[in-house]
């Protein structure tokens, strides 16, 4: 045998072995499907009540940070949004941009956002509220009979516009990552009504939303691997989690459940389970089709499949790979003995910071 072509059929051999290799890796762990042995719970998420003024703008002075305000919403007419104001800033000196997703059976149809210089932002630090060149983008208040928090957005470019109201039927809260960084869902869940314009054509949308709120975020977060996050709904109970990857094997699954006009469960980490499987090649990055999440306590009792019906995706900076999902979620959600059945579609994510 001439040796170019032996040389040839053992790189061949090699090239068969790696793939194999990575194929079965992808499929059994690539650092997204875990078990109880990989959880970290040195450090147990624990929320806390909310205020109004929580959701106003925190800022951290001349130091690098990164603090953003996002909501979204699932229509009864099958369309969906995500709309985001994000602040980057270092040394005083930064960026601020705002951005509108449009869906349709999770499709993504539209996708507008803009940057602007940091002077050109008002954000108050006393309530929610953010002006960009002067348009008011978001204002939130209580309401003085019920007490749930109300929130009015406003995004308007050339291409789609939507212009929305949301009204808390959740207990909000707030906590401190292990990095430092907070996260406040300020809305669970809302009931959400208003417009949407897509192409020039204006419809009257109505659904369920959601809306957090991240601050004191900076580079110390990037050393994490990355995150997962999603939520779901029954008619009486919200679930919102979080799987952190602090490293490619280890996680801490956060789990916070609402009940509806009521009050808040946060889930011990070291009750909880998180596995993403079906696994894809997207961006040439391995990216999971399908999750689970599961939890027993004395209280609550949840075990929901996710399956992918859509994902899009984006780089932010040159090097964080960011997915958003439409979610297909079924299962069970017992809370204090009364069971519920998970059905319907829901948005999440995916960041990876490497």
């Amino acid at each position: 045998m001439p040796k170019n072509i032996f040389i040839l059929k053992i790189m061949k051999r090699i090239a068969l072995l790696l793939l194999v290799l990575v194929l079965v890796g992808g499929n059994s762990f690539t650092g997204l499907a875990v078990d109880k042995k990989n959880i970290d719970s040195s450090h147990d998420f624990s929320p806390q009540d909310i205020e109004l003024g929580d959701d106003a703008f925190h800022g951290h002075g001349m130091l690098p940070y990164s603090e953003w305000w996002y909501f979204d919403a699932m229509f009864s007419n099958g369309y969906s949004a995500q709309m985001s104001v994000r602040i980057f800033s270092t040394f005083g000196k930064g960026f601020v941009f705002q951005r509108l997703d449009l869906y349709k059976d999770g499709i993504l149809i539209t996708h507008d956002s803009t940057s602007h210089h940091l002077k050109e932002i008002f954000a108050s630090s006393k309530v929610p509220f953010v002006q960009i060149h002067g348009k008011t983008i978001l204002v939130g208040s209580s309401d003085n009979t019920t007490g749930d928090f109300v929130y009015t957005v406003s995004f308007d470019f050339p291409g789609s516009a939507a212009v929305l109201r949301f009204v808390g039927c959740t207990k909000g809260w707030k906590g401190q990552h292990q990095s430092g960084d907070w996260w406040a869902v300020v809305l669970p869940r809302a009931t959400v009504t208003g417009t949407i314009t897509i192409d020039n054509t204006t419809m009257n949308v109505e659904g369920t939303g959601y809306h957090d709120h991240n601050w004191d975020v900076n580079a110390r977060e990037c050393f994490h691997f990355g995150w997962f996050w999603g939520k779901f709904n029954t008619p009486e109970y919200t679930a919102t989690w979080s799987a952190i990857l602090s490293t490619r094997a280890t996680v801490q699954p956060i789990i916070v459940v609402n009940k509806k006009n009521a009050g808040y469960i946060a889930i011990p980490s070291e009750t909880s389970w998180f596995s993403a499987k079906d696994i894809h090649l997207d961006h040439f990055m391995f990216v999971p089709h399908f999750f689970n999440i599961e939890t027993m306590t004395d209280k609550v009792f949840l075990v929901v499949n996710m399956e992918v019906i859509s994902v899009d995706h984006e780089q932010f900076m040159g090097f964080m790979n960011y997915w958003r999902y439409h979610v297909k979620c079924s299962g069970i959600f017992m809370v204090d003995g009364h069971a519920e059945t998970v059905d319907g579609v829901f948005i999440a994510e995916y960041l990876r910071f490497r």
